[in-house]
This record gives C-alpha cells, sequence and structure tokens, in this order.
C-alpha cells in the first residue's frame, strides 16, 4: 500500500529513506531533509517493510502516524517548501524492497539510520547497510546520531600562546617561540620556519612550515 502527497513524476532530486520504527529513524530523515531542501521539488520517500503484509487496517493506521511524524518534523524545520513527501509500506525482506523501490522512484540516494555510534566498522560491516550498499541501484548514505561531546579530551589542547604569536607577528613568521616556549620547543625537536617570495617565484614546496622531525 502506497500514500503519496503531492506526487510528480518528474523530479530534480528524488530521495528514499528506510524506516525500520527504532531511534535510528530520527538521524536518517533530518539528514535526507537537509539534503531535499537544497533543491527545489525535490521528493523525499519514506519506505518501512514489513516482513509481512499487514492487514488494511494496520496500514492505514500507521501511516496516519507517519504523516503526524512528517508533519511534526516538518513544523521543527521551518516546513518543506516546495518537496514532495510520500509515505509507503512494503511487506519482504528489507534489502530487497528497499533497491527495488528506489528502482521504481528513480531515486537518487536512499538514506538508512543506524542504532550504533558513529564508527564506520559499526555501520557497515554484517549489517544491512553492507548488503544494501552491494545491491542498490544509487548510493546509499548511513546516518548516525552524534556522538555526545567528550568529558574530558587526552591529550588536553592547549589555546596558542598569546607571547609566541607577538615574536612571530614581530619577525614575521622568522621566530615561532617566545623566550619561554623557545627551550621547550628545542628539547621536542620542533622546527618551523616560514618565508614569503614573490609570486613570480612562489613555490609552496619550498615553505617547509611545520616540519617535525
Amino acid at each position: 500500500m502506497t500514500a503519496t502527497a503531492n506526487a510528480t513524476t518528474q523530479t530534480p532530486l528524488s530521495l528514499v529513506v528506510g524506516l525500520e520504527f527504532t531511534d535510528a529513524d530520527g538521524p536518517a530523515f533530518d539528514q535526507a531533509a537537509r539534503i531535499a531542501q537544497r533543491v527545489v521539488k525535490s521528493a523525499l520517500h519514506l519506505v518501512h517493510v514489513f516482513d509481512a503484509a499487514p492487514s488494511i487496517e494496520r496500514s492505514r493506521d500507521l501511516v496516519g502516524h507517519l504523516r503526524l511524524y512528517v508533519n511534526e518534523k516538518a513544523a521543527a524545520i521551518g516546513g518543506f517548501k516546495g518537496m514532495t513527501v510520500g509515505i509507503h509500506l512494503r511487506s519482504g525482506k528489507p534489502v530487497r524492497e528497499l533497491a527495488q523501490f528506489a528502482i521504481d522512484a528513480n531515486a537518487d540516494l536512499i538514506v538508512i539510520g543506524s542504532r550504533k555510534g558513529p564508527h564506520l566498522r559499526n555501520w557497515v560491516l554484517g549489517s544491512t547497510a553492507e548488503k544494501l550498499i552491494a545491491s542498490a541501484p544509487c548510493p546509499v548514505l548511513v546516518a548516525s546520531p552524534r556522538a555526545p561531546a567528550p568529558e574530558k579530551h587526552e591529550p588536553v589542547i592547549e589555546p596558542p600562546c598569546p607571547d609566541c604569536l607577538r615574536a612571530r607577528a614581530a619577525s614575521n613568521g622568522a621566530n615561532w617561540w617566545c623566550e619561554r616556549h623557545s627551550q621547550h620547543a628545542k628539547r621536542a625537536h620542533t622546527f618551523s620556519y616560514q618565508r614569503e617570495l614573490s609570486l613570480s617565484t612562489h613555490d609552496s614546496a619550498v615553505i617547509p612550515t611545520g616540519i617535525d622531525f
């Protein structure tokens, strides 16, 4: 069963979003919507695949919930101006059905969510994404929730030394370190060199800025 709002036969950009009804759906929908908003008259297709075909009553109920979900998302990002949104229910194997729907919709991109952390190994290996990437007729984007900011960074990154910045400015880059840090730089075996060349003889290869040896 398919419910489509303001469908068009031709669109400059067609995106398919695979929904699993898990926490992974939010990042997938948000990423796809951000991409679709950049192209006028784009189409966003939301697809859920059941193992077995649901009843008509269940399908209607689910379509109603998805419409509410889309309306809430639209309100949160300021609307979907010029965009068409389709809600599609399929039954069968998710990978095959998503790939087939992408062909039917002439999709430019398939977006699916990841329930795991934002690491490439967790995104792909042994997952639905791996199989979909292998069989999809278009690129597949795996959207993952953003990782929370770490409470403590190791090693701690310090801001630049104001005295060092003044020393560089005063020497036009010839001296990178203030008196306090000059001994530390020597102990760390860090060398930085910078000079300005005229445009006619400029060659970035002869400006070894920030070389460690």
